[in-house]
């Protein structure tokens, strides 16, 4: 399943997303749940707005840091010994290209989230908060998702550590 789901992790996010959101307006339009107050939707669209961005941050820093030690490697695979760190193996493998597109993705997938936010409550009016409570269930899913994706790769990354 988690093969699956990490062949096109950014599909199956915005995928769920849009499954989930779309589940919650039909409860909403069937009157079997009640939206929260219009101000609380748009504090909502700022704070996932901020938040997105402060993980796309985080993200890219992390993403430049495993450039910058990849730099410092200049193994391949063909030259790996048993004396080589298990970071210098890990550079060497597809694994780490792997590794290298999913944190990118991640942080394309939180900044268009961040943007998207504040683009909608820019351009909505007040009689089209519905649109910015849907953006909202959009927005917690993915970035959720994304999150957990990251935090992912970095437990598999740390337990080759630990097993090395």
């Amino acid at each position: 399943m988690i093969d699956l789901y990490f062949r096109r992790p950014v599909f199956w996010d915005y995928f769920l997303a849009f499954t989930f959101s779309g589940a919650i307006t039909l409860l909403w339009r069937k009157k079997l749940i009640v939206l929260p107050k219009e101000e609380h939707i748009y504090s909502v669209v700022s704070d996932l707005a901020t938040i997105s961005l402060t993980m796309a941050g985080f993200v890219l820093t992390l993403l430049t840091v495993l450039i910058s030690f990849k730099s410092t490697t200049k193994r391949s695979t063909e030259s790996i010994t048993e004396n080589d760190t298990v970071f210098e193996i890990f550079f060497s493998t597809a694994l780490y290209f792997d590794t290298v597109k999913h944190l990118k993705n991640s942080i394309i997938s939180l900044t268009l989230i961040a943007v998207l936010g504040y683009i909608l409550k820019l351009a909505l009016n007040s009689q089209t908060f519905v649109i910015l409570f849907v953006y909202d269930v959009i927005g917690i899913t993915v970035v959720f998702l994304t999150l957990w994706r990251c935090l992912f790769i970095l437990s598999k990354i740390i337990k080759i550590q630990q097993d090395n």
